[in-house]
């Protein structure tokens, strides 16, 4: 009998060894562990999500209303209305849709203050699975109302504020429709300092060449703000007509009124008080101070303009608006 070969015996008699099912294990706790983990991600994008949609939805709206407040501050000056129809229309113009809309006053129109604000509803996607289909947005601009504290715009020409026929008209409560000729020679003592000239050519940028500069001035006015409190160089008395204010006539102009002058000559210094609005009637600019003058008629005006500011300055009929608080965050006095 021919010997069986001992590896041939245990292939043919041995147990057949276990499987290993360790990496089905292994395989079987990622996948749970996986969906596990997946679940605060999920919630975490729709969170994002949402809030994204709310943000875009809540701008939308906020710009709106600060649209609506603007106008609403204007239309209150011009008209007396409190946020008509035309106003509360800007609202949607961005595409929002408030569905409560609010707009109250302090003080008057020509000093005072106007809020205007605005609730919606923001539609949610995934907080839908929770029961929630939108979000409450609010938003809200106050609008500060009074004389104006700077201004672009201003003609080179400045007045003293004390001069009695500006005197005049503000204390007729800006009724008075007189025209005033107003000489270039000097002014009320107590406005010039005795350094004479009821008006006076500024250099708002205090250039070398400061002629060459005014004409354009004088044609479109300075295109950066002026402040009051302002204190600007210039030449009391120096107008004449090399910068072209006879071409004027007929024209609205925007008046920086000063009180005070510091120093003589082409080396003084005015200090910003105040804003009028004029309508230019004449100019007669040639020979002596005394015989030189502008003729004016002096009016109420509203200035829309961004760049404008209310300011503690002197009323002089010059009213304007400027954005003070965003969601009762600023102040407003």
């Amino acid at each position: 009998m021919t010997p069986v070969p001992l590896f041939r015996y245990w292939r043919s008699n041995a147990a057949p060894p276990e499987p290993d099912r360790t990496y089905r294990v292994d395989e079987g706790s990622i996948v749970v562990l996986t969906a596990v983990c997946l679940i605060p991600l999920v919630f975490s994008l729709a969170i994002v999500v949402d809030s994204g949609r709310v943000w875009a939805e809540r701008a939308t709206l906020q710009n709106g209303v600060e649209a609506a407040a603007a106008a609403g501050a204007s239309a209150w000056i011009r008209t007396g209305s409190v946020c008509p129809t035309s106003v509360r229309s800007l609202l949607t113009v961005d595409g929002a849709s408030p569905d409560q809309v609010t707009c109250t006053t302090t003080g008057t129109s020509r000093g005072g203050s106007l809020t205007l604000s605005a609730r919606d509803a923001a539609p949610l996607a995934f907080a839908q699975v929770l029961g929630r289909s939108s979000a409450t947005i609010s938003a809200a601009t106050t609008v500060r109302i009074g004389s104006a504290g700077s201004l672009v715009g201003i003609w080179p020409v400045a007045l003293c504020e004390q001069h009695p026929s500006l005197l005049e008209w503000k204390n007729s409560g800006f009724t008075l429709t007189s025209s005033y000729t107003i000489t270039v020679a000097a002014g009320p003592v107590h406005c010039s300092g005795g350094n004479g000239g009821n008006w006076g050519l500024l250099d708002f940028n205090g250039g070398s060449n400061p002629t060459s500069e005014a004409s354009d001035w004088v044609q479109n006015g300075y295109q950066s703000p002026l402040k009051v409190g302002d204190l600007i160089p210039g030449n009391p008395g120096g107008v004449s007509g090399s910068i072209g204010i006879e071409t004027m006539r007929g024209k609205r102009v925007l008046i920086a009124l000063y009180d005070q002058v510091q120093g003589s000559g082409s080396s003084a210094t005015f200090r910003i008080s105040g804003f009028a609005r004029a309508t230019v009637l004449d100019a007669k600019l040639t020979g002596a101070a005394a015989s030189r003058s502008l003729t004016v008629r002096f009016e109420t005006g509203i200035i829309d303009r961004p760049s404008s500011s209310v300011g503690n300055g002197t009323d002089y009929g010059v009213t304007t608006w400027a954005i003070c608080a965003y969601d009762n965050k600023g102040v407003c006095p």
